[in-house]
């Protein structure tokens, strides 16, 4: 940048996650002069740190998408240029450490969209039900039925590395096409597509013990926490919400 020209003395110092940039210099919405300000921390790293214990821990969140995080081994260093095909991205963390993270844009939002399909369909049928009853009677339909050989890839919004793999629906028999059927293959799907993009294998490689799952979807879907814990054969935690606001707290605290 000197060689360019830039004035490179308007840039910032790069300094440690969570170390301190100054302090404030004067009283601000009831927080004091003289408080310590933080250096700008990542948001999707401090949710991670807001719930990540052990090393050994794996983070599944699902709200609208899906993420299945883990930390990498020390000395992890990602390659110098990132892969655009590459279903896995590697996150800076604290401390030198990087998180492998899939983060998938089909969570959620995909059985928000299975909803409204339905809930349109009952309407050009001529009968009228709110979204929020859709969704209970569905849920318990998909509990009732305990599986279902239906195959759901449920990617109807595609994915960063690859873009133009839409959803389908395979494995399609007369016997199995009632809502419980197609609702809990539509969750499955969901957690499979997830295995996909970070394989059951690969957190096994990296020495995942437990998996913490958290996110609104889960919590509101029993189903789909029945579907994490049929799929991956590890200990799952629930109700470790991920929050950057938390984590960022967290962070200054542990390093001040």
């Amino acid at each position: 940048l000197k060689k360019s020209g830039f004035p490179v003395h308007l840039l910032p110092e790069v300094g440690d996650p969570g170390s301190i940039a100054g302090r404030t210099i004067c009283a601000w919405h009831g927080i004091p002069k003289g408080t310590k300000v933080g250096i700008a921390l990542g948001d999707f790293q401090c949710s991670v740190y807001s719930c990540l214990t052990e090393r050994t821990d794996a983070v599944l969140n699902i709200s609208t998408s899906a993420q299945l995080t883990i930390c990498m081994p020390s000395g992890f260093q990602p390659p110098e240029t990132p892969d655009p095909s590459s279903a896995v991205t590697y996150f800076p963390y604290f401390d030198g450490d990087y998180l492998a993270v899939a983060a998938s844009l089909n969570g959620g939002n995909v059985l928000a969209t299975f909803v409204d399909m339905v809930a349109r369909w009952t309407e050009e049928l001529g009968f009228q039900i709110q979204e929020s009853a859709i969704y209970a009677k569905i849920i318990k339909a998909a509990l009732d039925q305990n599986d279902s050989h239906l195959s759901v890839r449920p990617t109807i919004f595609g994915e960063r590395h690859i873009p133009e793999q839409l959803g389908s629906v395979t494995s399609i028999a007369a016997s199995e096409l009632s809502l419980g059927h197609v609702t809990r293959a539509v969750c499955r799907g969901v957690i499979e597509n997830l295995c996909s993009m970070l394989s059951v294998q690969r957190l096994m490689e990296a020495g995942v013990r437990r998996i913490l799952g958290s996110g609104s979807a889960l919590a509101r879907n029993e189903v789909l926490r029945q579907e994490v814990e049929r799929i991956l054969p590890f200990p799952v935690v629930y109700g470790k919400d991920v929050d950057a606001a938390v984590g960022a707290a967290m962070v200054m605290f542990h390093r001040k």
